[in-house]
């Protein structure tokens, strides 16, 4: 009994231990980056600054309140120390803000502008101004490297080009991009719809035409086929009842021959039920209901009463008085 409480023990410290393990923010990488931002992504205050893209690999959500971004390591053995001194150029991460809970595969953008009191992804220093050219993230115990961008700083001062990865989250080398994703994939893939695609390989129109009328064509066909083959067996199906008819049909008419015959010898035929009824219907309404001339008379009863003055127009309209001489 006991050994089965230690494997109950040990199975629920590897599940807990596997769970903060997948939520382990060693799965953020730093994903893009824009120094000189002349006229691309805006803050929520409508200012164009630098700014950097921070991307989830992982596929669960990852806390990253805590951790410090910064452009300066050098204090960083510093830092580890238990009640050790935050560098000037270490953003702590702040706790209270539920939008640092990056969701699976997501991303979140921090504006390098040194204004952290503009909001929470506003960092604390400005890679414009730094004597570096990388960036760096740190977990919230400030020992623990999570991940490290190098980039050109002069090319990226004079460039309003992007730098960063081709591939999300994918550590190969870095490099300019030709497009800017903030929030959202390095991958772009340009579609075309269909119908640009039919109208670039067929402006004429000829090879749509001769798609559709070979399709016309072809059902014609096969419709033609079916029907060939369903009515042969339907006539096939109708020789052989009727072949199976035959006696019958032979019978009836030799009883419908032999009845001419015998009206001829001047035999009275029996009128059947439904004749009669037909008949009869038929008598009824011809003294009945259809007839063409209609009585003449015109009868006007006066009414018995006359105690109700709504009906009556006379009793609710008065006389002139007339003046005797």
């Amino acid at each position: 009994m006991k050994s089965i409480y230690k494997y109950l023990v040990l199975f629920l410290a590897l599940a807990i231990t596997g769970t903060s393990f997948g939520q382990s923010v060693r799965d953020l990488r730093f994903n893009e980056i824009l120094i000189k931002n002349t006229d691309n992504f805006s803050d929520e205050y409508g200012r164009h600054v630098p700014w950097v893209e921070i991307f989830n690999t992982a596929y669960n959500s990852v806390n990253l309140a805590g951790c410090f971004l910064t452009d300066d390591t050098t204090g960083f053995a510093a830092a580890g120390k238990k009640g050790g001194e935050i560098p000037s150029h270490w953003y702590h991460i702040p706790k209270t803000d539920v939008n640092t809970n990056m969701p699976q595969r997501s991303y979140v953008v921090f504006y390098l502008d040194a204004e952290p009191l503009y909001g929470t992804f506003h960092a604390n220093f400005d890679p414009r101004t730094s004597k570096t050219s990388y960036l760096a993230l740190i977990s919230a115990d400030g020992k623990d490297l999570i991940d490290i961008m190098h980039y050109p700083k002069q090319d990226l001062m004079d460039s309003t080009r992007a730098f960063g990865l081709e591939k999300d989250g994918i550590n190969d080398k870095a490099h300019f991009l030709d497009q800017f994703t903030p929030g959202s994939s390095n991958e772009v893939k340009f579609t075309v719809s269909k119908q640009e695609r039919l109208k670039r390989d067929d402006p004429y129109g000829i090879g749509l035409a001769i798609i559709s009328m070979s399709v016309v064509f072809t059902a014609l066909i096969l419709i033609f086929f079916m029907l060939k083959l369903f009515g042969y067996g339907s006539k096939k199906i109708a020789q052989r009842n009727a072949a199976k008819n035959a006696p019958a049909a032979t019978a009836m008419a030799s009883a419908a021959k032999s009845g001419e015959n015998a009206n001829k010898e001047g035999e009275p035929e029996q009128l059947t039920g439904e004749e009669a009824a037909a008949i009869a219907m038929a008598l009824h309404l011809h003294f009945n209901s259809m007839h063409d001339e209609e009585s003449e008379v015109i009868t006007i009863s006066m009414p018995s009463a006359h105690y109700s003055p709504w009906a009556q127009k006379e009793l609710v309209m008065k006389r002139s008085p007339r003046l005797r001489k």
